[in-house]
């Protein structure tokens, strides 16, 4: 059986407006009324989608897109924290010239998957616990059509390691549309961010 994956980013939070990094920084950040007018309008745009649940990252952020959404939807959320952003460790909220400062390498970390920010976990270990809380619902659920509110950066590392596509940076309310076979235990991209380009 195929099980839908709709993965959108939240909407802009009070950070993004402020150009600030967020990660998993236990501050709770709010979505800006920007924000939440995207989350309204991405509710319509997976209005026709057949979305029967939501599956949220637990930061404020990304939960308070999906009860836009499942309100406008009038479909139920369920928390999840596999589906979180990037733990930066010592990097979380952090600006970048202040990453700059505490660990001047921290790019590195970006170019090899293997690598783990300062205190914090390395992209390949975001994309396993994104691919394999994904399996799991696709595996358990009787839901065919399922969404995900998640982070940029986490969303764009797995569909990097799943197709070996280099995504270009998701915007806020911005989705993908992966298909998962039961059967066959693959991925399919229906709908994928447009590629990155070196």
């Amino acid at each position: 059986m195929k099980k839908h994956f709709y993965l959108f980013r939240h909407g802009q939070s009070v950070w993004n407006a402020e150009g600030r990094p967020h990660g998993q920084h236990p501050y709770p950040v709010p979505l800006t009324i920007t924000g939440q007018e995207q989350a309204k309008e991405l509710a319509r745009l997976l209005s026709d989608k057949k979305i029967e649940i939501i599956l949220t990252s637990d930061l404020l952020r990304a939960e308070q897109t999906a009860n836009i959404i499942g309100d406008i939807l009038k479909i139920g959320v369920i928390k999840d924290m596999r589906f979180r952003e990037v733990d930066y460790g010592l990097l979380n909220g952090k600006y970048t010239f202040e990453r700059e400062e505490i660990f001047p390498s921290f790019r590195k970390c970006y170019a090899d998957y293997a690598l783990a920010f300062p205190e914090g976990e390395c992209l390949n270990e975001v994309a396993e616990r994104m691919n394999q809380g994904m399996k799991e619902y696709a595996e358990n659920f009787e839901y065919q059509n399922i969404a995900i509110s998640s982070h940029r950066r986490s969303i764009e590392v797995l569909i990097e390691k799943l197709f070996d596509y280099p995504c270009s940076a998701l915007g806020n309310c911005s989705y993908a549309h992966i298909v998962y076979d039961t059967d066959s235990h693959l991925y399919e991209g229906i709908e994928l961010p447009k590629k990155r380009e070196y």
